[in-house]
């Protein structure tokens, strides 16, 4: 079946993964979706989100799926519950952050723009990139995808006690089987990787710029650890990387 080519390449890429006829192979589990599935977008108002909005509500209809319009992306510690969901698209770059922490906290693959080619043949794999969980004071949970910066007073200790520090800055990037802290205080600024959880104790709201956006973090205990591996789906002509599922 041909489609307009001014589909979004990300609708054209769902389409791919919609379970067909018997008769048809599927993709295998996780990459198929069924019938009663639920697909997410995250977008803005934007008019290329409005426009992968409706590409893939028209999708979602004639499918049997349904589609969890999630606008505007949340932000970092809002990432709202949801239920059955089996892939996350994200409608532009803008958008990319806040669907892949959504992707994390529903244990869904993510579909980010720029990633698919609708000129490509659409053989497509799931990519495990590594990523951390933060569990706030108050309870709330969020994802870090790239990295979290905080400046100001932050103790921070791993949770058997082999590390501990009291940092004016501190950097944090998750990397595969645990993270990457540099700490900046008043007598080195150590780079070590840690692979075991890290508590952050913060005597006043601090500065933190989580995944290239800035914000106060709040007062309290925090605990950083390693979250379950995020899965992209990229293009099976890319390299292949060990542990991408085919």
């Amino acid at each position: 079946m041909v489609h307009p080519t001014t589909e979004p390449a990300q609708v054209t890429a769902v389409r791919m993964l919609l379970a067909g006829p018997p008769n048809r192979c599927p993709h295998p589990a996780p990459l198929a979706i069924a019938r009663g599935g639920v697909v997410a977008l995250v977008r803005g108002t934007d008019p290329i989100s409005q426009e992968v909005e409706c590409g893939l509500r028209t999708l979602a209809e004639g499918a049997g799926i349904d589609l969890l319009d999630v606008v505007p992306a949340p932000e970092f510690g809002r990432t709202p519950p949801a239920r059955r969901v089996k892939l996350v698209v994200a409608a532009t770059p803008a958008a990319s952050f806040a669907a892949q922490r959504c992707a994390a906290a529903w244990n869904a693959p993510v579909i980010l723009p720029g990633r698919i080619n609708p000129d490509e043949s659409l053989r497509l794999l799931l990519r495990p990139e590594p990523a951390l969980t933060v569990e706030f004071g108050d309870g709330r949970t969020c994802t870090v995808v790239q990295a979290a910066y905080f400046t100001g007073s932050v103790h921070c200790a791993t949770t058997s006690g082999a590390f501990t520090c009291e940092a004016c800055e501190l950097a944090i990037s998750p990397i595969p089987g645990g993270m990457l802290t540099c700490v900046v205080s008043e007598d080195a600024s150590p780079v070590r990787p840690l692979r075991e959880p890290l508590k952050l104790h913060l005597p006043a709201p601090v500065l933190a710029t989580v995944d290239g956006i800035t914000d106060v973090f709040p007062a309290g205990t925090h605990r950083i650890d390693l979250a379950r591996a995020l899965y992209r789906i990229v293009l099976h002509t890319t390299a292949p990387k060990s542990g991408d599922l085919r």
